[in-house]
């Protein structure tokens, strides 16, 4: 039977995984560590911490941590309102550099809702999508342009609260389990394998969407992607949190709150 790490265990994971991987997992929150680790002894039925350590030093487990690690949105158009502003807002002021960034995309929907809101607008054609993804599996598996129908009925309910000119069914097919995405859209998406910190796109970002992935970090880190992510991007570029996150204190002053209401900011 498969065991839940210790405090100590979690420590002596985090720094291993932060040598092997180059990311400090030190400084995520803790709750979330104990949560997702409890969950990976589970997945992969790890009986021994040991064997774990040695597992990661040796890089054999590490494709399966970088899957399971990251907590995937497994909702089309979550917060249909943000969807709404990013279409009517931020795309207009946005000019003829249409590029954006996913510096840690976890969920097929999360990009598939940007991609539909590009063609929606016929913009599809003069947009760039870059997407930093640690694991090759999870790569895989966004290409192959499939969302589970479980949710589909939310994924629809989302779709007709944006008051779209196109349906649902104009971007995805059925294919037994899974609603299958137009190929055409994902044209101009690059998979970037490796973690932010360590990779960035070759080109300008115009929007940098990070939407619910600093609630899982502790306020060391936070500020440190905060100013990280500063360093990167130029002026007046929009860089999207999700609705329960919001700028630092300490780095308030390197951006401007563009909408409050979406916890969208922009570059200074």
């Amino acid at each position: 039977m498969a065991i839940g790490p210790t405090i100590n265990d979690i420590k002596e994971i985090t720094a291993a995984l932060s040598l092997k991987l180059k990311l400090d997992y030190t400084n995520y929150a803790f709750s979330f560590l104990r949560r997702r680790l409890a969950l990976i002894y589970c997945t992969l039925k790890i009986k021994k911490t040991e064997t774990f350590l040695e597992d990661i030093q040796t890089g054999k487990v590490t494709q399966d941590f970088c899957y399971f690690f990251p907590v995937a949105e497994d909702e089309l158009f979550r917060d249909p309102s943000f969807w709404r502003s990013l279409r009517t807002k931020i795309l207009p002021a946005l000019g003829d550099n249409l590029s954006f960034w996913f510096p840690e995309l976890v969920s097929a929907e999360e990009l598939y809702s940007l991609l539909i809101i590009l063609e929606e607008e016929k913009l599809t054609h003069k947009a760039k999508i870059f997407c930093n993804i640690q694991s090759c599996q999870r790569i895989e598996e966004l290409k192959q342009g499939k969302i589970s129908l479980k949710n589909i009925e939310i994924h629809k309910s989302n779709f007709k609260r944006l008051e779209l000119h196109s349906k649902f069914e104009d971007f995805f097919t059925e294919d037994n389990a899974y609603a299958v995405i137009d190929e055409g859209l994902m044209q101009n998406v690059a998979f970037l394998n490796d973690n932010y910190f360590n990779c960035i796109p070759n080109q300008q970002i115009a929007c940098t969407l990070f939407r619910n992935r600093m609630l899982y970090y502790n306020g060391k880190m936070q500020c440190q992607s905060e100013k990280y992510l500063h360093q990167c991007l130029g002026k007046g570029v929009f860089m999207v949190l999700g609705i329960k996150e919001q700028i630092s204190k300490e780095n308030e002053l390197l951006f401007e709150l563009f909408d409050n209401s979406e916890q969208i900011y922009q570059v200074l």
